[in-house]
């Protein structure tokens, strides 16, 4: 059993003030569907917008810059141990 939206009771009663009972009913599903992607939009926009406040307010980093960043302090701790390789090899070296 399919739960009822509250948007679908608030898109159906839109449909009926609008187009009246007598339209038929490819009107009213040319409207209903219209409606269907308004809402759609509106809630894809709404997310947009949450993303971008979120991301303002919490100064995340860019892709990239995270990327190049993340390679650097890789290397960063990485240097120390190559550097005693290679000092001991020069030390050793037969």
């Amino acid at each position: 059993m399919k739960k009822k939206l509250e948007t679908d009771a608030v898109i159906e009663s839109l449909i009926a003030v609008t187009l009246g009972e007598k339209s038929c009913a490819r009107e009213r599903h040319a409207y209903r569907e219209s409606l269907r992607s308004l809402v759609r939009l509106a809630k894809a926009e709404q997310v947009m917008e949450i993303k971008d406040s979120v991301r303002k307010l919490t100064g995340t980093i860019e892709t990239q810059s995270a990327r190049r960043r993340a390679k650097a302090i890789l290397q960063a701790q990485q240097l120390p141990g190559v550097l005693n390789n290679a000092q001991q090899q020069f030390e050793f070296k037969d």
